[in-house]
C-alpha cells in the first residue's frame, strides 16, 4: 500500500467525481469569454494583492483560462476533446480520489511562487494554468505511452513521443531564459515528480542492475572463450551445426580432441586396432606357448 492509498482511507471522502467534466466545462466556458469579452479575462488572472481585496476567485480562475488564440477555432476544439479523453482516462485509471488528489496538488505548485513571492517582498508573478496542464498531459503519457492522438485530427503521434517533445520545449524555455523560468517549471510540475519519481527511480535501478549483470555475463563469455579452444572437429572442422563429442581417452594420445559424430566412430576403431596387438602380445624374455613346469628327472631301467 502506497502513500497515496493510505491517504484514501482517511480522506476518501473528498474525492470529486467526473472532475475532468468540471474542468474541461469551466475551460471551454473561459474560452467563449474570451471571444466575447477578452477583457473579462484580466479579472480572471492570478493577482495576489486583488486575491487580498476580496477577488478570492482568482485563486481557482487563473487555472480554466486556456492559453489559446481565442480565433483559433479548430484548434480549440481539438484541445478541448483531448483535455476530455485525459481525465476521463485518469480517472478510470486511478479512481476519482487519485486524480483529484493530483490535479490539487498541481493546483497548490502553481499557487506557491506567486504567493510566496507577495508574502515575502509584495512581488507580482505573473503566472497561468499552463504548467498544471502540462502536468496532467505527462501524467497520461506516462500511464498510457502508446496511445495514438491525432494532432489536429490528421497527424498521428503517440503520446510518448508527445511527451518527449514537452520535455524539449520545457528544455528550451530553461535554456532561453535561464533559472527565472527554471524555478516555475520545476514548482509547476512538482506534483508529476511526486506521482511518478519514484517509478522512475526504482527502474532506474532495475535498468542499470540489468546492465551490470550483461557486463559481467559478458566478460565471462568473453574470457571463457580465450582460454577454450574452438569447438570444431580435428578431423574436418565442422563446427557448432554438427553433433560433436570430446575424446576423454587418455591412451590414445588425442583426449582433449573434438570429434564430430561422423568421424568418432573410425577415430574409435583405430583406438581399439592399436590396443588390441599389445594385450595379446608375450612378454618381453618369456617364450611364446603355455607354461611348462619343472621336468622331472627320469628313471634309469635296471
Amino acid at each position: 500500500m502506497n502513500w497515496t492509498d493510505r491517504l484514501q482511507q482517511r480522506f476518501g471522502f473528498l474525492a470529486i467525481p467526473g472532475l475532468g467534466r468540471y474542468i474541461v466545462g469551466l475551460q471551454l466556458v473561459c474560452f467563449v469569454i474570451g471571444i466575447s469579452r477578452p477583457d473579462v479575462l484580466g479579472s480572471l488572472s492570478l493577482d495576489p494583492s486583488m486575491v487580498a481585496d476580496g477577488q478570492w476567485w482568482r485563486l481557482f480562475s487563473f487555472l480554466f483560462v486556456p492559453s489559446l488564440t481565442p480565433f483559433n477555432i479548430f484548434f480549440a476544439i481539438f484541445y478541448f476533446v483531448f483535455q476530455w479523453m485525459v481525465f476521463q482516462s485518469l480517472e478510470a485509471e486511478w479512481g476519482a480520489f487519485k486524480l483529484t488528489l493530483y490535479c490539487a496538488m498541481g493546483w497548490l505548485c502553481a499557487l506557491a511562487l506567486p504567493l510566496i513571492a507577495w508574502a515575502s517582498s509584495r512581488a507580482i508573478l505573473l503566472t497561468s494554468g499552463a504548467y498544471w496542464s502540462v502536468s496532467i498531459e505527462l501524467a497520461f503519457a506516462y500511464l498510457y505511452p502508446d496511445t495514438m492522438i491525432y494532432l489536429y485530427m490528421i497527424v498521428p503521434v503517440k503520446m510518448k513521443w508527445m511527451a518527449w517533445l514537452i520535455g524539449v520545449f520545457l528544455l528550451y524555455e530553461i535554456f532561453t531564459q535561464g533559472m527565472s523560468e527554471a524555478l516555475p517549471i520545476g514548482v509547476g510540475l512538482m506534483n508529476y515528480l511526486v506521482f511518478f519519481g519514484p517509478d522512475y527511480v526504482s527502474r532506474s535501478r532495475h535498468a542499470y542492475q540489468v546492465h551490470k549483470g550483461r557486463r559481467v555475463f559478458t566478460a565471462a563469455k568473453r574470457e571463457a572463450d580465450s582460454v577454450l579452444a574452438p569447438r570444431a572437429c580435428c578431423q574436418c572442422g565442422a563446427g557448432p551445426d554438427k553433433e560433436l563429442r570430446l575424446c576423454a581417452c587418455e591412451r590414445c594420445g588425442d583426449a582433449g580432441k573434438i570429434w564430430c559424430i561422423d568421424h568418432l566412430p573410425a577415430h574409435l576403431e583405430q583406438v581399439k586396432a592399436a590396443a588390441a596387438p599389445r594385450s595379446s602380445a608375450p612378454a618381453a624374455g618369456r617364450p611364446a606357448g603355455p607354461p611348462q613346469g619343472p621336468s622331472k628327472p627320469k628313471r634309469r631301467k635296471k
